[in-house]
């Protein structure tokens, strides 16, 4: 083979070996390329996948807190009735009370006795409330708070009946008449059985014997009495009322306004606690 020829094949090598480098180094372009482009992708998707967890823990964070606002507002509404239910039952009692010292109807007195009983009735349907509401820690007290103001509500309605009795003794008394004389002289019955009860209380001699002769002469006076004066219950209220002490005046009574204010205390102290610290949550 003459020279020429010989460059002409050595011509076409490197032109075939150019052609081969040049597209080992496009292949390695193009590696180089897609790996850089799939690392910018996954820097990407992971940027956008921060960027989504971001705003949906703050979505969650917004619901949460408006959540737990929306339920410190149940709590404290349902705490505010509560209270005010509570004393409404003691303030049912006592205007029941006052109102039973004058010449009530029979109507009369069945709506203060029904009054008493929806206070107590709405007392414990807010009871209820608090209790699904909690905590414990105020629940607790609030049906303390409960139990007392039944207990009171009782010697409310009793402390009714006496004063009904009493005042009806006292018109009866200032009326004249043969209804005058049977009412003075259950009060003066009402005197020997009160002065019974002193006697036991002071241990004296006899006190048992002098507390039911006044007890008899009582039932006697009773019997004397115009037809419908005093019914069964008003005048067993005058009998327990004068033989111990009325039921507004008695221990159980006074035990059970102070557990009442002792519990009051408490479920305001921790019905604050449960407020303030939620909203610092």
């Amino acid at each position: 083979m003459d020279l020429e020829g010989i460059g002409a094949l050595t011509a076409a090598g490197v032109a075939v070996f150019g052609v081969l480098a040049s597209v080992l180094v496009g292949r390695w372009q193009m590696r180089a390329a897609l790996r850089a482009a799939e690392a910018t992708g996954q820097a990407g998707l992971a940027q956008a996948e921060a960027a989504y967890r971001a705003a949906l823990d703050a979505v969650r964070a917004q619901a949460n807190a408006g959540h737990r606002q929306w339920h410190r507002g149940v709590q404290r509404e349902a705490y505010a009735a509560f209270l005010l239910a509570a004393h409404r039952v003691r303030d049912v009692g006592e205007r029941f009370v006052v109102e039973s010292e004058q010449d009530l109807s029979a109507e009369g007195v069945m709506a203060g006795r029904a009054g008493l009983d929806d206070a107590l009735a709405a007392l414990k349907a807010a009871q209820t409330i608090v209790e699904l509401e909690g905590p414990d820690e105020v629940a607790a007290p609030a049906a303390a708070m409960t139990d007392a103001a039944q207990l009171m509500s009782h010697f409310l309605g009793a402390q009714a009946v006496y004063e009904r009795a009493w005042g009806k003794l006292g018109r009866l008394a200032g009326a004249g008449g043969g209804g005058s004389q049977g009412a003075s002289a259950l009060v003066d019955a009402l005197e020997r059985l009160r002065a019974g009860r002193r006697a036991a209380e002071e241990d004296v001699e006899e006190s048992g014997a002098e507390s039911g002769a006044g007890e008899r002469a009582c039932r006697e006076a009773w019997g004397a009495l115009p037809a419908g004066a005093l019914d069964d219950d008003e005048f067993r209220a005058l009998l327990e009322g004068w033989s111990s002490r009325s039921p507004t005046s008695s221990r159980a009574y006074l035990d059970s306004v102070t557990r009442f204010g002792e519990a009051e205390a408490r479920f305001v102290r921790a019905a604050k606690v449960e407020l303030h610290s939620g909203s610092r949550s």
